[in-house]
């Protein structure tokens, strides 16, 4: 009788290991279908756009500089559209290229794809309004190469 009592507890303690060490599935609200793009949380390193409103350009300023200098560096801009859907642009430096990324999928508006591109270098137009950053001789070419447009006040 006292081998079986043994024999009980070591069976129920084993199971109530093996219980907690296994693979454990999730339901919660974090887990989105893959046709449904998961929801943009922004980050204090991103540059935002609303609208010519500037938030963290000191980063791009960055960036720029180390694209200059032949630095590896990458960044995110993120432009809202006028409905208010984020569009992020991944821009990612690896001392020879700038591999671009552009994420429509949350533009309820728009084509809902995700873009990529090659591209040289970063070029500068300036007038006396405003100084536009763009990528310049990408592959596959985009439609708007534009980064960021700063306007002079």
């Amino acid at each position: 009788m006292k081998t079986i009592n043994v024999f009980l507890v070591l069976f129920l303690g084993l199971l109530f290991i093996s219980g907690c060490t296994g693979e454990q599935k999730s339901t919660d609200i974090y887990m989105y279908p893959d046709n449904i793009p998961l929801p943009y949380i922004k980050v204090p390193e991103d540059i935002v756009d609303i609208h010519g409103e500037l938030e963290n350009k000191e980063r791009f300023d960055e960036f720029f500089l180390n694209v200059e200098q032949g630095i590896e560096d990458s960044i995110r801009v993120v432009r809202y559209t006028t409905e208010g859907a984020p569009i992020l642009y991944d821009y990612d430096f690896d001392k020879e290229a700038i591999k671009v990324k552009i994420d429509t999928s949350r533009d309820g508006f728009g084509q809902k794809e995700i873009f990529h591109t090659t591209c040289s270098a970063i070029k500068v137009d300036e007038t006396s309004n405003r100084t536009s950053y763009n990528v310049k001789e990408c592959v596959p070419k985009i439609e708007d190469s534009t980064i960021l447009v700063i306007e002079h006040k």
